[in-house]
């Protein structure tokens, strides 16, 4: 082999090398499912989903956007600060949850599905009670979809029953986001502490930090 030859022999040789380390950097083979076979109303998304862009504000009158779930783990929830019984709930048990002496660094996310009467200032004011490790989230109902239906979450609302008085039926799932902005599981009610906190640990430690 002459000397021209054996140069760009060596070129292309360097060249796919390059090529093959960054493909097998960008890519990142999938585990075998994760499964909780003694547990009912647990979904392990595999492939995780991507979270959409979306644009909405928190409790502080913040951009919030799809930016704030990357570099943490997080558990949402979907209600509204009216929700008579169930959201109260099912907050007060994520509340618990982060109180656990040892509890990993976690983002709680209260998304609202009502934005008409959960505005910054009811958000701010509701989301207190919880912690700083909580973040409430609202915007217009367009953006809101925009962001809930790739995640299934489904609502409706009630006639009034007076005015400004109205029932939301929402889906109840809670879900946890993985730090590159992704779904990677979501549990069905109920959001016991002891429950929840099993499924979660067990996915943050299965798929990493």
């Amino acid at each position: 082999m002459n000397k021209h030859r054996l140069n760009t022999f060596v070129f292309f040789a360097v060249v796919l090398l390059a090529g093959t380390g960054v493909f097998f950097s960008l890519y990142e083979p999938e585990p075998a499912p994760l499964t909780f076979p003694n547990l009912e109303g647990v979904i392990v998304e595999s492939p995780p989903t991507p979270l959409p862009e979306f644009a909405m504000l928190d409790q502080n009158s913040q951009p919030f956007s799809k930016a704030n779930y990357e570099g943490k783990w997080s558990l949402v929830f979907f209600g509204y600060t009216h929700c008579p019984e169930f959201c109260p709930t099912s907050m007060a048990s994520l509340k618990r949850l982060s109180q656990q002496p040892g509890f990993p660094p976690t983002q709680f996310v209260f998304h609202t599905v009502d934005p008409k009467r959960d505005t910054v200032e009811t958000l701010k004011d509701y989301i207190s009670y919880f912690g700083n490790e909580f973040t409430a989230v609202t915007g217009d109902k367009a953006e809101i979809d925009k962001f809930a239906e790739p995640l299934g979450v489904i609502y409706d609302f009630d006639e009034e029953t007076n005015p400004g008085e109205y029932i939301v039926n929402h889906f109840g799932a809670l879900y946890i986001i993985d730090p590159k902005a992704r779904l990677r599981a979501y549990m069905l009610p109920p959001h016991d502490v002891a429950r929840v906190s099993e499924v979660y640990l067990k996915v943050r430690e299965y798929y990493g930090n």
